[in-house]
């Protein structure tokens, strides 16, 4: 089949969601007829990854040892027993230690790897992912998200001034400028290659409209990958994006695990979107990073979500920066500025925007005005569901796309901070200001307030 970008219209977007329903309805038919859904309990001991043939050897020996001691009753028995017991726990607590330090030493350029086996060593009980209350409903849930970004953009809209500005014009001088060479006006078309790709290396995780589990899907793509395929490429290159696509599950998550469970402010929505949307959200990525590295687009004191960046590159800098005012006998000053439902209060229009400043044109912008526009969500709890409701703002937590768009959405804030000469390092909506001066030079620290007045400023505006 031969591929070329084509203008959206009606019957092509209806024709692209009767592709992937067609596709969905068969995969779905398909495994209720080969694999019925049943139910059925299964118990299963989980076995630690170091015990092994060592450790299991000295288990049953000192498992007889306590038998024979537990016959005979004699002390030179229950002595040989403590013995073993002494041997077979010094054995596991050396096994473990094995296993855990060579699993560090092989990932070490891993950061989010070493991350999670560190977060393994040291949780504690309470750190367990606790379940959701009876009490709170799916309901309760999606009222209190949806209150909380309605409250929150009219407090911004309170805030905004009251002589007429437009919003979109006001934030356009802090705007990268790119050049028309630079334009990304259509998506390229992927081949089975890529697609498979894309597929293997995506995590395996399976959200409720799946029409069948992932790791499934991965197994019998080779006889589905045509179809598969179509999808992606129709989407990409006439500038739609099915229906089927932008319905999310929302899955509260408990901020930290500390946290009181009974309350609805201790719990961020995450998004679980269908695998194949993923799949789409993925090859589009890949082709807007590209755009983003070639020209040199990105910020560049954003450590999130960037190859080779991570919460590590934004600590080293900051803290050598800090250090070294230090060794010159400067004064430092640190800001720490967060953002409340910092994805979820994105504005769809000033994000497509930002899109068109760095050079997303034609197809390609029609692609994202579909991917943000008529999404829905529902909250799924204990099993329990509420009924879809639409999404005006943000982009998806839990999404491919959403914290590529977000770096984006905040692009001029680099600019903002630069003008009055603060250094700064961002890690995603998480912000470092930081002013170093001599110990004399007390006036210097106007510089920062101006520059917090202008980021509350833009951020109103924004």
């Amino acid at each position: 089949m031969v591929w070329n970008c084509q203008t959206v219209n009606s019957e092509k977007s209806e024709a692209t969601d009767d592709v992937v329903d067609s596709a969905a309805a068969s995969l779905r038919s398909t495994l209720d007829t080969v694999g019925p859904l049943k139910k059925k309990t299964v118990n299963q001991r989980r076995i630690a990854p170091w015990f092994n043939a060592q450790t299991r050897a000295l288990k049953q020996t000192s498992r007889r040892l306590e038998r024979k001691w537990r016959s005979n009753s004699l002390d030179d028995s229950h002595l040989d027993w403590k013995n073993s017991l002494i041997t077979y726990k010094k054995a596991l607590r050396n096994a473990r230690t094995n296993y855990f330090s060579s699993l560090i030493e092989e990932n070490k350029n891993n950061p989010r790897f070493l991350f999670s086996t560190v977060a393994r060593l040291t949780e504690s009980k309470s750190s367990t992912e606790q379940s959701i209350p009876p009490t709170l409903s799916s309901n309760d849930f999606m009222s209190f998200f949806t209150n909380k970004i309605i409250t929150i953009r009219e407090k911004i809209y309170q805030l905004l001034p009251t002589n007429g500005t437009d919003t979109l014009s006001s934030t356009v001088g802090s705007e990268p400028i790119v050049s028309p060479d630079l334009y990304l006006e259509c998506f390229s078309p992927i081949d089975l290659a890529e697609l498979t790709s894309l597929v293997t290396s995506s995590k395996s995780s399976t959200c409720l409209l799946d029409p069948i589990p992932s790791r499934l899907f991965k197994d019998v793509l080779p006889l589905i990958n045509n179809s598969i395929l179509d999808q992606i490429n129709l989407s990409i290159l006439t500038g739609y994006v099915p229906k089927a696509f932008k319905v999310a599950v929302v899955k509260p998550l408990l901020k930290k695990p500390t946290l009181d469970p009974d309350i609805l402010a201790n719990y961020r929505p995450i998004s679980n979107l269908p695998f194949i949307s993923k799949i789409l959200e993925k090859t589009v990525a890949n082709q807007l990073c590209d755009h983003l590295h070639r020209n040199s687009l990105l910020e560049d004191f954003q450590s999130g979500f960037r190859k080779h960046h991570s919460t590590e590159t934004a600590l080293l800098k900051v803290t050598n920066d800090l250090l070294m005012a230090s060794v010159s006998g400067y004064v430092s000053i640190l800001v720490l500025l967060g953002l409340s439902a910092a994805f979820d209060t994105i504005d769809h229009k000033i994000l497509l925007q930002r899109l068109e400043h760095i050079g997303i044109k034609g197809t390609a912008l029609e692609w994202f005005k579909s991917y943000l526009s008529d999404r829905f969500q529902f909250v799924n709890v204990n099993n329990k569901s509420y009924i879809h409701t639409k999404v005006r703002h943000g982009v998806p937590q839990g999404s491919v796309l959403g914290p590529i768009l977000f770096t984006l959405y905040m692009l001029p804030l680099g600019n903002i901070i630069r003008k009055r000469h603060i250094n700064f390092h961002c890690y995603a909506d998480d912000t470092q200001l930081y002013l170093s001066i001599k110990p004399d030079e007390t006036n210097q620290v106007d510089k920062l307030q101006d520059c917090l007045k202008d980021i509350k400023a833009w951020m109103t505006l924004a």
